[in-house]
């Protein structure tokens, strides 16, 4: 006989519920964040019992700690629990009950559990890119100032040597200088930081032949092509290039009803750091490498409006993503012609 038990996780306390065959509830409990309570009140299931976990932000300990205990855990993507999300009543003890539910009729769609021994690295990346978004709007923001004050003879290069000489220069009265001052303050410190995180990751992350390949590919540096490789993980999870090329986000949805088909919806499904890793190396790769350029104008030219170059280089984007998909799958080297022509 089965057992399923489905545990709606929030911040300080979790629901958790277990059900046998029949759907009959045999516990309903709701318990402080601490494996110390929660193991025990599954043990008397443990031989026949599966559990589900919904991937909250704070999912690590539990499904670590399930799993280290000998625990059949599973993680739930929140995206696909529309029974759960949609539903008219909405209380953690229903969703408890209804992640089992789903549990039991092999109907949860389940995410991917990162391994923890390399997680680390993988969340200080994100950190680092974190704080360059928000150097960059700090840049963003002294260049605002100084439009402000009509002064348009810059920039965005001139912003990364800003000194004190040039806010006295820029900036006459105090105040605004004052606010200019606390910008470049608060720039400096992102970079320390950024160079602090990356002088450790180098150090920490583990040198392989995957990750060398990676870097042969037109834009894929150390810090991207350790960012690639750490949000793929497996790359065994991937059945086909399409497949990751979706979850890269570089690829559109679809939307198709009788003899309508249109670009759909669910640009935004993915992993938004691989897609931000992609599209920067696209960026390098297209500045730096004559046929990758070559690749890039001659799509430019067929296609217009607004977002025509950002539509370009997502495309771009993509033929990079394929040729990591193969690098990392076949264990092969970068081969430019098959990707952008001889």
């Amino acid at each position: 006989m089965g057992f399923y038990s489905g545990i709606d996780l929030s911040a300080r306390d979790n629901s958790m519920c277990v059900i046998d065959e029949q759907q009959m509830i045999l516990k309903e409990k709701k318990l402080r964040n601490e494996l110390r309570l929660i193991i025990p009140e599954l043990e008397p299931y443990k031989r026949d019992l599966q559990i589900v976990v919904e991937s909250t932000f704070n999912w690590y300990w539990l499904v670590d700690g399930l799993r280290k205990a000998g625990f059949n855990v599973c993680l739930a993507h929140t995206l696909g629990l529309h029974l759960i999300t949609g539903a008219k009543v909405k209380t953690d003890r229903r969703d408890a009950y209804s992640l089992a539910k789903l549990l039991r009729v092999n109907m949860i769609p389940k995410a991917y559990i990162y391994p923890a021994e390399t997680r680390p690295i993988r969340d200080l990346l994100r950190r680092r890119l974190s704080l360059v978004r928000q150097r960059a709007y700090e840049y963003s923001s002294i260049r605002h100032l100084l439009m402000r004050e009509g002064n348009l003879d810059h920039s965005r290069n001139q912003m990364k040597g800003i000194d004190e000489q040039d806010l006295e220069k820029w900036f006459k009265h105090p105040l605004i200088r004052l606010h200019a001052c606390q910008e470049v303050e608060r720039i400096n410190l992102y970079t320390a930081q950024i160079d602090e995180l990356e002088e450790r990751i180098l150090t920490e992350a583990r040198p392989n032949k995957e990750i060398a390949r990676l870097r042969s590919v037109p834009g894929i540096g150390p810090i991207l092509s350790l960012t690639i490789f750490y949000e793929i993980g497996e790359i065994s999870r991937f059945k086909t290039v399409r497949n990751l090329s979706s979850y890269c986000r570089l690829v559109p949805g679809v939307a198709q009803s009788g003899t309508v088909s249109r670009r759909g919806r669910a640009s935004k499904q993915g992993n938004p750091y691989l897609k931000n890793a992609f599209m920067q190396a696209a960026v390098t790769a297209v500045r730096c490498y004559p046929e990758v350029e070559r690749y890039y104008e001659n799509h430019l030219k067929t296609r217009g409006g607004k977002a025509s170059k950002l539509v370009t280089y997502n495309i771009v984007a993509h033929k990079l993503a394929q040729a990591v998909f193969h690098i990392l799958r076949d264990g092969g080297s970068y081969q430019k012609q098959l990707l952008f022509g001889n």
